[in-house]
């Protein structure tokens, strides 16, 4: 990765102009035209390197209230499957299969948004009732410390 895909990176790390032009900024810095930034992000695409631009929600502001953890109990040989369910979910924003220390049995973990109380449960009875996990534990949010995106660059 050169400098030019850093300096890409972080200014797209960042907030963008809610204008007709926001990559102007950024192509200027660079000495290019806005085509050809967007040539290199979809380069950056195509090697794996960037996944997607995409807005961030802030999701207690629109409502989505109910935040939990869940830690699921699945046998190894299921995990896959399991995950790749999980992640169907539009309210699940995160899915991770995680090492289970000594005495520690929840492999799987998903992050569930919901605006309802009740949706929540809906959610994990759902997902526990279609791959027949008996074992797993809510974690209700109770006060969010930080929360921000990754910062690379």
């Amino acid at each position: 990765m050169n400098e030019r895909d850093k300096t890409i990176i972080k200014y797209l790390q960042g907030d963008l102009s809610l204008s007709s032009e926001p990559f102007r900024l950024l192509a200027d810095q660079l000495g290019c035209t806005q085509d050809e930034v967007m040539e290199a992000v979809e380069e950056l695409q195509d090697r794996g390197i960037m996944r997607r631009i995409g807005a961030i929600l802030r999701h207690r502001r629109a409502g989505y209230v109910h935040n939990a953890m869940i830690m699921w109990v699945v046998p190894g040989e299921r995990v896959d499957e399991a995950g790749e369910y999980m992640a169907s979910f539009t309210e699940i924003s995160h899915c991770y299969l995680r090492e289970t220390p000594a005495g520690w049995p929840y492999n799987l973990y998903s992050m569930i948004h919901a605006r309802t109380s009740q949706r929540l449960e809906e959610i994990v009875e759902s997902i526990a009732r279609e791959l027949g996990i008996q074992e797993y534990k809510v974690v209700r949010t109770v006060k969010e410390f930080k929360k921000t995106s990754m910062k690379y660059y």
